[in-house]
């Protein structure tokens, strides 16, 4: 039982040390959003890391629309940031509503260029130009 315990214990550490060495080195550009929602096989953990970076929470939801992730697996998410105060004994958590998340998903699915980094195209190619001078 105690070999239990004390594995569990040490998964959390784990967990708990990733997720902050996740949040440190986040990139919050619309370019990083994309590439770490798209990469994701756990996007409720990305969220948080992003969120935890400093990532605004409806530009996440945008960029998830925009990128073709499913509002239902959108809606799924619990986008919260989390706050404290300058004394430390009060915590609060902010989540968007289902109206926002929705109202955000709107917004990255009618513009999708606003929220999509310019390599989600592909590459481009130069057309080469011919200049006659006369």
């Amino acid at each position: 039982m105690k070999k239990l315990i004390k594995s569990a214990v040490v998964g959390l550490a784990l967990v708990g040390g990733i997720s902050a060495a996740y949040a440190e080195g986040v990139d919050t550009s619309v370019e990083g959003i994309f590439n770490a929602l798209t990469s994701s096989a756990n996007l409720q953990a990305t969220v948080d890391g992003l969120v935890a970076g400093g990532a605004n929470p409806q530009s996440i939801v945008s960029v998830a629309a925009a990128a073709g992730i499913p509002l239902d697996a959108v809606k799924q998410l619990q986008v919260c940031t989390n706050s404290a105060a300058a004394d430390a004994t009060v915590l609060s958590a902010s989540c968007l509503r289902q109206k926002s998340v929705v109202t955000a998903y709107a917004a990255g699915v009618n513009d999708p260029m606003k929220f999509l980094p310019a390599s989600a195209a592909g590459k481009h190619n130069k057309q080469e130009t011919k200049t006659e001078f006369k």
